[in-house]
């Protein structure tokens, strides 16, 4: 039984609601022979000019419109296909599992399962084969179980995989980072059977990600590797509502073209190549480099208040061979006293030999007034956040930056989002409004010291070592949060 049969037969899923481009995909992926007016869908939804019949894909993409039966109509029949009509080659004692990953949402995750678990008790045959069903997990008598979650990476490790599903992948956050290329980097490991398939299913986004690679190396391209599909809402399914998608496209083009019309975003991309980020991570040098003599320092802070989301952030750095050395990051998140924090970040800064800090271009006087208590001067920086991180660009290229292998600024460097506006400079954001502390800190620090106020694109730095360290009465201070 094919899974069209499958899908159609009274006896299974009993469904004949499948749209013209639903099936011509589904049957596609399968490698069953399509009609006329199919082939002219697979060349739309596809890119291919070619049609090869009994070619099955271990790996596919489809890259839809929302409401477009992305969860229903294919996330879940492939799932029940993969999972109960297939001849499994099972160990004895091995479990095979299919397992769809949704969002980090847990609703999203729960609207899939549902999907999974009406199909199979509306099934006069399917219903028969459940043995027991608990919030995540159907089990199946023919040793299968059918496992639904919210994204995370630890789910997928340690088990047999018939059949793995990334819905909304494309969207797939832990903690505010991308995690789809880790998950899926993760699931290639457990596919164990000849006949093991990874599917991705995603509304697109910005274009970066395992989704936007596929589309990129493989849509339209006649390869071995990957089947990508696009389609919009309308062509996926045709009993949507026209009037409804004509409303939301005149409310917000650009969102529509994306969601809707199911293509990747070009005003928005990553800021910086999260290669290039990974190539200035120093393995071999301590997360806080001690003070070296006859080196001079800048040091960059964006001050909080202490009550609110933002945290209160500091970076040091140096210039070294016309290399960006950032010595150390720090941060202390709410709630704290702004006052003692900066009195801590003041003792710190002065072991470094630093007189003057600069900081954000709106910061009130709280913070010059704050640093001068201390005797260190406060300066407001001549570029907001967004031209900070747009100087720190050319650096992050050319190979010029040493940071610490710290998680929380790689996290927040790597989220940052550049947004092209037309006649104006770009602006950079982070995705989701998460926080962008340490990242703004070491893009501020990058910037001093290599065009900044007083850095002239260059210090004059002695050839010393790092081993060189002042005096005892010069370590580092220890604020605790770090």
């Amino acid at each position: 039984m094919n899974i069209i049969e499958f899908i159609e037969s009274p006896k299974m899923l009993d469904d004949k609601s499948l749209s013209l481009a639903q099936r011509t995909a589904l049957k596609s992926v399968y490698g069953l022979p399509l009609t006329y007016n199919e082939l002219q869908i697979f060349k739309q939804i596809t890119g291919l000019t070619r049609y090869r019949a009994g070619r099955e894909w271990d790996e596919a993409s489809f890259i839809l419109g929302r409401r477009s039966g992305k969860s229903d109509q294919i996330a879940s029949s492939i799932a029940l296909y993969e999972a109960c009509c297939r001849k499994h080659k099972l160990t004895v004692g091995q479990t095979g599992v299919v397992m769809i990953v949704a969002s980090e949402k847990k609703r999203q995750a729960k609207i899939v399962f549902k999907y999974i678990e009406g199909k199979l008790k509306r099934s006069p045959i399917l219903r028969k084969m459940i043995t027991n069903i608990t919030q995540e997990i159907i089990t199946l008598r023919n040793n299968v179980e059918i496992q639904v979650y919210p994204c995370s990476i630890g789910k997928v490790r340690g088990v047999s995989l018939i059949c793995f599903i990334g819905d909304e992948c494309a969207h797939w956050k832990v903690e505010g980072r991308d995690v789809d290329v880790d998950v899926l980097d993760s699931v290639r490991p457990g596919l164990d059977f000849d006949y093991s398939k990874l599917v991705k299913i995603s509304t697109p986004y910005m274009q970066r990600g395992e989704i936007y690679q596929d589309y990129k190396d493989f849509y339209g391209k006649a390869n071995e590797d990957v089947i990508v599909f696009q389609g919009d809402t309308l062509l996926f399914n045709p009993t949507y509502s026209e009037k409804k998608l004509a409303k939301l496209k005149k409310r917000k083009p650009l969102t529509y073209r994306t969601e809707h019309e199911a293509f990747f975003r070009t005003d928005l991309s990553a800021m910086y190549d999260p290669a290039m980020i990974d190539k200035a991570i120093n393995p071999d040098r301590p997360l806080e480099i001690p003070v070296v003599k006859g080196i001079e320092y800048q040091a960059f802070v964006d001050v909080a208040g202490g009550g609110g989301k933002d945290s209160y952030s500091l970076a040091i750095g140096h210039l070294e061979n016309e290399k960006v050395i950032v010595d150390l990051v720090r941060s202390r998140a709410p709630k704290f006293n702004p006052d003692e924090v900066t009195s801590q970040y003041c003792d710190l800064v002065k072991v470094y030999k630093i007189s003057k800090v600069y900081g954000d271009k709106f910061s009130g006087d709280w913070a010059s007034n704050s640093w001068a208590k201390h005797d260190i001067n406060y300066e407001r920086s001549e570029k907001t956040k967004s031209e900070l991180y747009l100087e720190a660009e050319s650096p992050f290229n050319t190979e010029r930056v040493d940071l610490p292998g710290k998680e929380l600024p790689i996290t927040q460097l790597k989220n940052l989002i550049r947004k092209t506006r037309s006649g104006g400079k770009d602006s950079v954001d982070t995705d989701s409004n998460q926080p962008e502390d340490e990242a703004n800190v070491i893009a501020g620090v990058i910037w001093l010291l290599t065009g900044g106020e007083e850095s002239g694109g260059a210090f004059a730095v002695p050839d010393v070592g790092l081993s060189e360290i002042f005096s005892e009465g010069d370590e580092i201070i220890d604020l605790g949060d770090n």
